[in-house]
């Protein structure tokens, strides 16, 4: 009696253009290379995969096979493939300036045709797709899976905790009349603290909802890959009971490189253990004017060493290194730095990247968070991580200098607040590193998914 072989792993990994995205998705992909040995094909706008490949003329909806790599292992590893797509913005969008409902709706159209066409090209090299994996609002990815008959898994890049608060919302459909919110393992939220996609309509909004309408389908739980580790939001992912969320992270690798220069680094070898206030605002965030100007302010008041990352279209630089106390950069290798010994404090917008380099560093942190899930981070990781502490802005939601000022003095000083969130910290440290090591429970997590797609 004669058996069919199923075909090797192979895994489309699908991203937006966003750091916040592809980190995460490149880092998974070396873990899934080299636990299962699969193929894994990981498919970005083209304007994205011109940056990680400058050289690269491949189109859209074609495979790149010269832009492949092998993880380091000293086991028998996968390979990891690259390809772009098209979201229809092939120079890159602005999620600033919009139009959202354009990117929304060309994502879907657009890269469900160049998607699909990678797919096809896949399988005419041999190399049949048999698992879309692709992260938040990518709605044409889903549609793939279901043209190709195969699995489609969402890797929820951001906290399990929104996730929750999505799912309860989306799925659930209660009442956001309300000042308050109610979800299991979660305190009570006020509005204030709400994720921006359930609290704004919007296209992305819309997109979701198609996102957790295919999760919410009866039948068999689908497995959610989650950028979380279990021991941090154990009793939030506990209260989802729709879904099966697989904690993975919390993951940090290599960032976009965007120039070659690391004097920093000597800047900060320079400086004294734990003195040094890092600030950054990630890849899309941009603080108002007026903030940046009392960010200045209230950094130079503070007598404290700085480094801040202003990027090139962050608008006007207001910060500048003055008498040696600061050092400002277009751009640094975050992980790489908050993982400095120098590095005592991060002022920051509170993205879930963001905040689980913070977490691995065991870095306290000064949040000022603005959009999408930052407000609910924020108020996590000051309420119940204990590694943070929110400033009070002002009646024009600006944050002051003298604010500031006194939340760094605090976070950095002797107070017994202070020391709490430091120490906090640094237990939240430990644990990180024990929930990545090869034996650790986000790698049992996930081969306990890896052998769930053998079978």
């Amino acid at each position: 009696m004669s058996t069919t072989v199923p075909p090797p792993l192979h895994f489309l990994m699908v991203s937006l253009a966003v750091q916040g995205q592809i980190n995460p998705i490149r880092n998974l992909a070396r873990r899934l290379a080299i636990l299962a040995r699969a193929r894994v094909t990981i498919a970005t706008p083209l304007s994205l995969h011109r940056r990680l490949f400058p050289a690269s003329t491949t189109p859209a909806g074609e495979p790149d096979d010269a832009a492949q790599e092998v993880p380091l292992n000293p086991k028998p590893s996968g390979i990891i493939s690259y390809a772009p797509y098209s979201d229809g913005f092939d120079a890159g969008f602005d999620f600033h300036a919009g139009p959202a409902d354009l990117f929304v709706s060309h994502l879907k159209s657009v890269g469900h045709r160049t998607l699909s066409a990678l797919a096809q090209a896949l399988a005419a090299r041999g190399r049949p797709v048999t698992c879309v994996v692709h992260t938040l609002t990518i709605t044409c990815a889903v549609d793939l899976a279901r043209d190709l008959g195969v699995p489609s898994v969402l890797y929820w890049t951001q906290a399990a905790a929104i996730f929750a608060i999505c799912y309860h919302n989306f799925c659930r459909r209660p009442d956001l009349s309300s000042q308050f919110m109610e979800v299991s393992g979660l305190p009570r939220l006020r509005a204030e603290e709400f994720p921006s996609l359930i609290a704004e309509s919007s296209p992305f909004r819309i997109a979701m909802e198609e996102i957790f309408a295919e999760l919410g389908k009866t039948g068999e739980k689908r497995r959610v890959l989650v950028n979380s580790f279990r021991e941090l939001e154990a009793a939030v992912m506990a209260g989802v009971s729709g879904v099966k969320l697989t904690a993975v992270g919390p993951v940090a690798g290599e960032e976009l490189a965007e120039e070659d220069r690391e004097d920093y680094m000597d800047w900060l070898d320079a400086q004294k253990q734990g003195s040094v206030v890092y600030v950054a605002f990630g890849s899309i965030t941009r603080p108002a004017a007026r903030q940046a100007e009392e960010m200045a302010r209230g950094l130079k008041e503070s007598g404290r060493p700085y480094l801040w990352v202003q990027r090139r279209d962050g608008g006007s630089r207001e910060a500048e290194a003055g008498e040696g106390q600061g050092m400002v950069v277009e751009w640094c290798r975050q992980v790489k730095v908050l993982s400095h010994g120098a590095v005592g404090c991060f002022v920051t917008h509170c993205g879930w990247n963001s905040m689980t380099e913070a977490v691995m560093g065991g870095v306290p942190m000064v949040m000022l968070p603005e959009w999408i899930d930052q407000t609910t981070n924020a108020a996590l990781a000051e309420r119940v991580w204990g590694i943070g502490v929110r400033p009070e802005a002002g009646e024009d939601g600006v944050v002051e200098a003298v604010e500031l000022r006194r939340c760094i003095g605090m976070v950095m000083g002797e107070g017994e607040r202070g020391m709490e969130i430091r120490r906090r910290a640094a237990e939240w440290k430990e644990k990180a590193a024990e929930a990545v090591a090869d034996d650790g429970p986000s790698a049992a997590e996930l081969k306990i998914f890896l052998d769930g797609m053998s079978q």
